[in-house]
């Protein structure tokens, strides 16, 4: 992952040393990197001369794959992290038959519907007259 993140600064800045400078890290960090992953992937990425860098065509066009594929990533980072703050899914919860009448009346007060949380209520007898197993009797 950060051999593609350096490889997308040096496309940006269109230098090892500025890419470097913005990344944080030493010059022959990214350099390395970035040879390593063309050494790797049997591609080279960047023509290389004294007064910078110049992508490839076949280096653009996996830039344009490794870019959009991050976005995909950090997509699928927000979207785990909605979903363990509770902040999407559904909930569910069972209710004794006996205790339906008190549920139904008082809706779920710290559940708020919208933004992703859906809630909804669905009344099953035939499960709540069912004797308990006897580990939980």
């Amino acid at each position: 992952m950060t051999a593609l993140i350096q490889v997308l600064a040096v496309a940006k800045h269109l230098s090892f040393h500025r890419a470097a400078r913005v990344l944080g890290v030493s010059q022959s960090s990214v350099s390395s990197r970035v040879k390593a992953l063309e050494d790797e992937l049997g591609i080279v990425l960047f023509d290389r001369n004294t007064r910078g860098v110049r992508v490839t065509a076949a280096g653009r066009r996996f830039l344009d794959q490794v870019h959009e594929a991050l976005g995909i990533l950090d997509h699928a980072v927000k979207m785990a992290r909605t979903q363990a703050r509770g902040e999407e899914g559904e909930l569910r919860i069972g209710v004794h038959a006996l205790c339906q009448r008190r549920i139904k009346s008082r809706p779920f007060g710290g559940v708020k519907p919208g933004h992703g949380v859906t809630c909804r209520g669905e009344w099953r007898e035939g499960v709540a007259r069912r004797p308990l197993p006897p580990a939980l009797a």
